[in-house]
């Protein structure tokens, strides 16, 4: 009983989220056309109770995330805007779980700020570059230890009313020194009238861009199917066992999403998936290795928003 309260507890805000977007959309209708338009995003996302693969014990995760934003557009396709976002993880370990002796972490808080700039440089040629700031730190951490900076940048060619395709990349500074680059892949492929293939954005504190496959059901709802690499970062609080130090979590979600969009501009998707591959480390404030466990297959469930105006 105890286990099911707490996931109704995590999945309250979604009732909110749900009252929200009908409120947007209904505002929505009412919208004059001007160059400068705000939007509000988000979502709650919970990761089920789930055992540690080396280690005594399991744990549980809750995920909140919002972010507002603020742009101003020439055209369709050459816009910046300005996005502020916040949100929260509450990870719930068992009272007997360790890792590798190392106590693990709770509350991990992130905010940001970013930059989206879209141009078009030719009527086939489309770019996007994301400059952002970045802070994951646990409640009672600096704020300044979990800072990061880096861009995410794309390029896509037009090839074909219903094809655009092109290359991409994340950098990003890291924790404990050093950065990290990954390739992104841009696609926007309209198979048939109903499947689309396409690169999708991710919940909460993602850094880089998956893929979704997703079937056009009606003419407001679409199911999908996404796939992403997720490893998040963050400063860690002192301890008497430990100074400070850096969490992280990695693992390679794979979500059915079920959207309702009754407008171009809002959105409201229901998401049920996995983790795989998932692991848990703790680094020391240069970012060496102290512990780490893997942890199995975790289900999810959650919900996003989005709305622009």
């Amino acid at each position: 009983m105890l286990k099911i309260k707490r996931v109704l507890q995590s999945l309250t805000p979604l009732l909110g989220t749900a009252i929200l977007c009908s409120s947007l959309y209904a505002a929505e209708t009412e919208r004059k056309a001007s160059p400068w338009r705000w939007g509000v995003s988000g979502g709650v996302v919970h990761q089920f109770d789930v055992d540690l693969n080396d280690a005594v014990g399991d744990f549980n995760v809750s995920r909140g995330f919002v972010q507002g934003s603020l742009s101003y557009g020439w055209n369709r396709r050459t816009s910046v805007s300005l996005s502020l976002g916040a949100g929260r993880s509450n990870y719930e370990f068992s009272p007997e779980a360790t890792i590798e002796g190392e106590q693990p972490w709770e509350q991990i808080e992130d905010y940001r700020i970013s930059l989206p700039v879209r141009f078009s440089p030719s009527e086939s040629t489309d770019v996007l570059i994301i400059p952002s700031v970045r802070t994951y730190a646990e409640s009672n951490a600096s704020l300044s230890d979990g800072r990061t900076e880096g861009v995410l940048a794309g390029m896509s060619w037009i090839v074909t009313e219903s094809f655009s395709i092109g290359p991409g990349f994340g950098w990003f500074s890291e924790l404990g020194g050093g950065s990290r680059v990954f390739p992104i892949l841009v696609i926007d492929w309209k198979i048939t009238e109903k499947l689309r293939l396409a690169t999708g954005q991710g919940v909460a504190a993602s850094q880089g861009p998956g893929l979704t496959l997703s079937y056009k059901l009606a003419e407001k709802w679409s199911l999908g199917l996404s796939g992403r690499y997720e490893r998040t970062r963050f400063a860690l609080e002192d301890r008497p066992s430990r100074s400070g130090g850096i969490g992280e979590e990695r693992s390679l979600p794979l979500v059915f999403q079920l959207s309702y969009v009754p407008s171009p501009l809002v959105s409201l998707t229901a998401l049920a998936g996995a983790e795989f591959d998932g692991r848990l480390r703790l680094e020391d404030n240069q970012g060496q290795r102290i512990a780490q466990t893997d942890f199995k297959t975790a289900p999810m469930v959650g919900l996003a928003f989005s709305a622009r105006f």
